[in-house]
């Protein structure tokens, strides 16, 4: 008889997720002082005066545009990512009964993709909202959940403030980070699936699984996964340096 371990799945690694449900919240954005006011009162930088052109931009967006499908534990639904992202909007209590949860985003290129866009098109009035002149070039997280900057961007305290101001932006950065680090370590698992699928005696499946032993290690590499932004906020996503998003 052949006996194959399980083999990490989209569905599998969908529970290893629900923390980001505790990560989630927004706060409602301010009406901001239009452009003409702000120039006739004080001086600002050309990167902000950029910033509010994008600001004004998005604020012209219509609200349907945060609305969008995702691949979800519940099948593919329409979501409301401001909605979504909302401060107590994934727990309602500890009697709340699971099928009643809002559903879970899988660890899928589509979800990657999508939530990088929508970050693209809201980070520019988080940093105006904030005062922060510019995005930092990069973001990471580390293995206990701590953000890391540049050690030459100027304004890290200040970005850190305005997560904790702003839950909805943290817990949208820390969702894309998470998912698209285990939609990474997915697409390793693929040859070996294949492979291993293909084994038909007990022989070639030991050399399959020797073959790839290295995904079951715990030692085995993990990509790095960082969060770039350009100087107005527009983002892109490597693992090791390599773009998935």
């Amino acid at each position: 008889m052949i006996i194959k371990p399980t083999v990490p799945t989209a569905t599998t690694l969908a529970v290893n997720l629900t923390q980001q449900r505790q990560l989630s919240g927004v706060k409602p954005a301010t009406s901001a002082t239009s452009s003409a006011n702000t120039s006739d009162t004080i001086s600002i930088s050309q990167d902000a005066r950029d910033l509010l052109a994008d600001r004004t931009n998005y604020a012209m967006r219509p609200e349907s545009l945060s609305v969008a499908t995702f691949d979800t534990d519940q099948g593919s639904k329409k979501v409301d990512i401001n909605t979504y992202f909302a401060p107590g909007a994934n727990t309602n209590g500890a009697t709340t009964l699971l099928n009643s949860l809002p559903p879970l985003l899988l660890p899928s290129q589509k979800n990657v993709t999508t939530l990088t866009e929508h970050i693209s098109k809201t980070f520019p009035d988080f940093l105006i909202q904030n005062n922060i002149s510019a995005a930092p070039s990069s973001i990471t997280y580390d293995r206990q959940g701590q953000i890391h900057f540049p050690p030459d961007y100027p304004y890290a305290s200040e970005f850190q403030q305005a997560l904790a101001d702003t839950p909805t932006m943290d817990g949208e950065l820390r969702t894309v980070n998470a998912l698209a680090s285990h939609l990474t370590e997915m697409k390793k698992t693929i040859p070996f699936q294949r492979e291993y699928g293909a084994a038909t005696t007990q022989s070639e499946t030991e050399a399959v699984v020797a073959k790839y032993s290295y995904l079951f290690s715990d030692n085995r590499h993990y990509d790095n996964i960082t969060l770039n932004f350009t100087k107005n906020g527009l983002l892109s996503i490597t693992a090791d340096g390599k773009s998935i998003a």
